[in-house]
């Protein structure tokens, strides 16, 4: 990152400084004021899923304590004047913490106002606590501790931290209800009295940077494993569970994993290959044998390795180039289902030509635009096209079972009236009417969701089955066809000849 040249406090600057001061927060044990450090040890509990994907998320939420714990709670409030509300909307935050000209739609704000919080980037709001001569140390700490690639979060950090959509900025608030640092009440949000000890922690024991490897496969030494894992805080629970309690070992991880003993060693040989090939540069192609379950033999496919995931109980390899079915340019291979893997290198003639040019142009992709698909719709298969989704549950088990839980950014839940919005807006023309029937027919007391998925990716759909008969698809009709069948030959195998 540049470095910048020294300018004086603005007004604008002098009141982010303003708001980022905590005395709750940053006090010391004598009384004093302090500010709360951004330190990797924080960022990383601020993070739910893997933090080289929600980085920049981790930021912000840390910025929102200060806004919401700030020496006068909510001082930015109607620009320190007037009472300070005890709950509120994410509108009233909204139009308190925005100027008066910030869009109130759903698309990402553009620059309109300098003087508009939306316009500071991720940089300037750590700037304002670390100082310039700590800068270079905690960029050093974040990428160190949380295995981020220097360039890769010095690029994230010239990005608006708040110049996000109205959905980001309200699954913050959500976030920050999760966590336990905000209370929920109907619509409307409530400070707590007092901020778990685990937020301040991090200041007062401070932080020792260490460098890590990194790398997509690389082996995880003690105290980093939450790195490789999304939706889970593995490092939080390492820490505090990974050692024998009073000589007993009292935690246990059990992860489901489908790899027959005879292949592990072949994808353990897989994996060794393509962590040497990552370390190239440039990364070459490869090419694989590939056996293919849907096509019933064996392939040969021509790829770019982007990266790997654990997922449906095996690990992949997401590849950019040709693939099996001949469709697209994207598919995800099984490690254990790979014959053969053969590095090549970018002169050679079966490279295709769109493989070429993405090379020569620097434009191959990278790991952050999987994560960047996978985030924005429901599926690992994120080559998929996508869809909309309306489910309904039963009101018990939705209780029980679906209330509070996560299942993807875009699961969230809807009226009973939006329903039939819905369907009028999304639904196929063909099977709207019948869609808009059944929805009559169901009850307004039963619990509706809505989601951005892969339609045809199988981890969507095995989970659907398992949401069976409890959770019904009520759109798009297509799928809805596809579970109906699917019901009609099970009850055809317990009820049948």
């Amino acid at each position: 990152m540049t470095p910048q040249k020294r300018l004086p406090l603005s007004s604008q600057r002098r009141q982010s400084l303003k708001l980022l001061q905590s005395p709750r927060l940053g006090a010391t044990p004598e009384g004093g004021v302090g500010l709360l450090y951004p330190s990797p040890l924080l960022l990383q509990r601020l993070t739910r899923g893997v933090f080289c994907q929600h980085g920049l998320r981790s930021l912000r939420l840390w910025v929102w304590l200060h806004l919401l714990y700030s020496p006068r709670y909510g001082s930015f409030w109607n620009q320190g004047e007037g009472t300070v509300p005890e709950l509120f909307s994410y509108a009233q935050w909204r139009d308190a913490f925005f100027t008066a000209d910030h869009p109130k739609g759903e698309e990402i704000p553009p620059v309109h106002n300098s003087r508009c919080p939306c316009s500071r980037r991720a940089y300037d709001w750590v700037l304002l606590v670390v100082g310039r001569e700590g800068m270079e140390n905690w960029i050093e700490a974040v990428c160190g501790e949380l295995g981020v690639e220097r360039s890769d979060w010095q690029e994230r950090l010239e990005q608006r931290l708040f110049g996000v959509t109205r959905r980001s900025l309200a699954d913050d608030l959500r976030l920050l209800v999760e966590l336990g640092l905000l209370e929920r009440q109907g619509h409307k949000f409530a400070p707590l009295e007092e901020l778990p000890q685990w937020v301040r922690e991090p200041m007062a024991k401070g932080f020792a940077p260490r460098k890590v490897k990194t790398g997509p496969l690389r082996r995880m030494g003690p105290g980093v494993p939450e790195v490789l894992f999304g939706n889970l805080d593995f490092g939080s629970l390492a820490q505090r569970y990974g050692t024998p309690v009073a000589g007993v070992q009292r935690f246990f991880v059990h992860v489901d994993y489908v790899v027959r003993d005879g292949q592990i060693d072949q994808v353990e040989d897989w994996q060794e290959a393509l962590y040497q090939l990552w370390q190239q540069s440039p990364v070459p192609p490869v090419r694989l044998s590939y056996r293919s379950s849907r096509l019933g033999g064996v392939v040969a496919c021509v790829i770019y390795p982007v990266c790997c995931y654990y997922m449906r109980r095996s690990i992949y390899l997401c590849g950019f180039g040709q693939t099996p079915t001949g469709q697209g340019k994207w598919y995800n291979y099984r490690l254990d289902h790979i014959e053969a893997l053969q590095p090549l290198t970018w002169e050679a003639q079966e490279v295709p030509g769109f493989l070429i040019q993405g090379y020569e142009q620097e434009r191959l992709p990278v790991p952050d635009d999987i994560r960047g698909e996978m985030e924005s719709v429901w599926g690992f298969d994120f080559y998929l096209p996508p869809r909309r989704m309306i489910l309904r549950f039963e009101r018990e088990f939705h209780q029980g079972y679906i209330a509070g839980t996560f299942r993807h950014e875009t699961f969230e839940q809807i009226s009973y009236e939006t329903v039939g919005q819905q369907i009028e807006r999304f639904a196929e023309p063909e099977y709207r009417e019948r869609l808009l029937s059944v929805w009559r027919s169901r009850s307004p007391e039963d619990a509706y969701y809505q989601a951005l998925y892969r339609h045809g990716d199988i981890n969507v759909q095995m989970r659907l089955r398992a949401w069976r008969p409890l959770g019904e698809v009520l759109c798009p009709g297509v799928l809805r066809d596809e579970m109906a069948q699917e019901v009609k030959q099970e009850h055809g195998w317990y009820f049948g000849q």
